[in-house]
C-alpha cells in the first residue's frame, strides 16, 4: 500500500478532514491528499516543519526527548503533527470542531503503514 492509499483512507474516514500529507523536515511535502482546495500545502508544510524543528529543539535543551506529537488549535484548522520518523511527519487538518479523537486514532492506525512505506 502506498503513500497515496494511505493518506485516502484517513481522509476518507474522518468526514471534517481538509488536507493530510507526508512531508519531511527539510517542509518539502512528499504526498498530500487535499480536500480544501483553498490550502496551500506547500507553504503549510514548510511553516509548520520549521516550527516543529523549533520545539524539538527546546525538547532537547530541556532533555524531555523526542517530540512524538503535536497539535495545534486556530480559529481555522486543527493542525495534527506526528512524526513518522526522523527525516518525516505527516500533517492532518480538521476543522475547528473535527474530531480530534477521530483524526489521533487514524494517525496512530496509519502509523505502521507509513512507516513501512519509508524504509
Amino acid at each position: 500500500m502506498g503513500f497515496t492509499e494511505i493518506l485516502r483512507r484517513i481522509v476518507d474516514e474522518e468526514k471534517d478532514a481538509l488536507c493530510v500529507a507526508v512531508v519531511g523536515t527539510d517542509g518539502i511535502v512528499v504526498e498530500e491528499r487535499l480536500v480544501d482546495s483553498q490550502i496551500d500545502l506547500a507553504s503549510v508544510g514548510a511553516e509548520y516543519s520549521s516550527i516543529l524543528k523549533d520545539i524539538s529543539k527546546v525538547s532537547d535543551s530541556l532533555r524531555f526527548g523526542d517530540v512524538k506529537e503535536v497539535v495545534v488549535f486556530t480559529d481555522k484548522a486543527i493542525v495534527m503533527l506526528k512524526g513518522i520518523n526522523k527525516e518525516y511527519f505527516i500533517l492532518f487538518a480538521i476543522k475547528p470542531d473535527g474530531n480530534i479523537g477521530k483524526g489521533r486514532f487514524l494517525l496512530r492506525r496509519e502509523m505502521p503503514k507509513l512507516e513501512k512505506e519509508l524504509q
